[in-house]
């Protein structure tokens, strides 16, 4: 009997602690409310600037608006629009093929340089902060410094295809040349910063694999193949989350050198919203396309992070 009252008077303690919670005058009680006070600026911010666009954007896709008329319920009309839109349904290929056009030839030429890098050799942090500088220039700078390499009577390009007996290059202004374009630039653009990714996943492996493995006789390349690739997984997964949704994130280089042109060639899905919402005042068009544009990045994200949690279980 004694056991039990006192369990019980242990369980009715913790229950009156439990309904005092935060408003309490206990140390924890403090804590968790100095915490929330702390907290609240970010989920002030998160809710101003995340969620309330967020659902705004849903709620204007459900209407006919032009920014300068009173908005018309339309429903899902607009969504159905897109979906036999061909030029939406271009932009979205578009996008893709830009993407993986990136992103793909970035991880292996990242992963490339940063197994050069990693190793010690002369001149090799003067190399690396050379080589990091795109890295740190605005995207507005580079793409207008890419402007001034792809025009057809002083830039670089022209200037090296005349050089080889090819006259006439246009890159900006042919369709088949125009996204290659894109995509060199944002290679250029992107390579160093999942390099120095690269790097640090490097540099968290343990030395002993690999001293192991050469007592053993295992060559560099075995070395490469049975060490260092599978213990970057986790870093070469994570790589490809950041930089596919990044890609998708595309703008500024389509807006300034080609504005999604010419025709429809680099017209990726986030300016074919622009253009929709800014110049042909579209407002609730473009937010359903920017609804459709979320949904597509979000299983894009479920996907690699249950492949991260596949990694995982692994």
């Amino acid at each position: 009997m004694i056991g039990t009252s006192q369990e019980q008077r242990l369980h009715n303690q913790s229950l009156h602690q439990r309904r005092r919670g935060i408003l309490g005058n206990t140390l924890e009680a403090r804590k968790k409310r100095f915490g929330l006070v702390f907290a609240l600026p970010a989920f002030l911010f998160f809710g101003a600037f995340y969620l309330y666009p967020l659902f705004q954007t849903f709620y204007v896709s459900l209407f006919s608006w032009g920014l300068l008329d009173a908005p018309r319920f339309l429903g899902m009309a607009n969504y159905s629009r897109l979906f036999i839109d061909r030029e939406f349904i271009n932009s979205v290929w578009v996008s893709f093929v830009y993407a993986f056009g990136v992103v793909v030839p970035i991880w292996f030429i990242a992963l490339g340089l940063a197994l050069i890098f990693n190793r010690p050799f002369p001149g090799r942090q003067a190399y690396l902060t050379v080589y990091y500088i795109p890295a740190v220039i605005s995207l507005t700078v580079w793409s207008l410094i890419w402007l001034l390499m792809y025009n057809p009577t002083f830039g670089l390009f022209s200037v090296a295809a005349r050089a080889v007996g090819i006259t006439g290059l246009r890159m900006l202004d042919d369709p088949s040349t125009a996204m290659p374009a894109m995509i060199i630039l944002s290679i250029w653009k992107g390579t160093p910063v999942y390099m120095v990714i690269f790097i640090a996943g490097l540099r968290a492996i343990p030395t002993d694999y690999y001293e192991a493995a050469q007592i053993d006789g295992a060559n560099a390349w075995q070395r490469l193949l049975y060490i260092t690739l599978p213990l970057l997984r986790p870093v070469f997964l994570y790589v490809m989350v950041i930089s596919i949704i990044e890609a998708f994130k595309v703008f500024t280089p389509m807006y300034i050198l080609t504005n999604g042109g010419p025709g429809s060639a680099t017209r990726v899905l986030s300016m074919f919203i622009f253009q929709n919402g800014f110049q042909y005042l579209k407002m609730g068009y473009a937010s359903a396309a920017s609804v459709i544009f979320l949904l597509i990045l979000l299983v894009l994200s479920i996907v690699q992070f249950r492949l991260l949690r596949f990694q995982q279980n692994d």
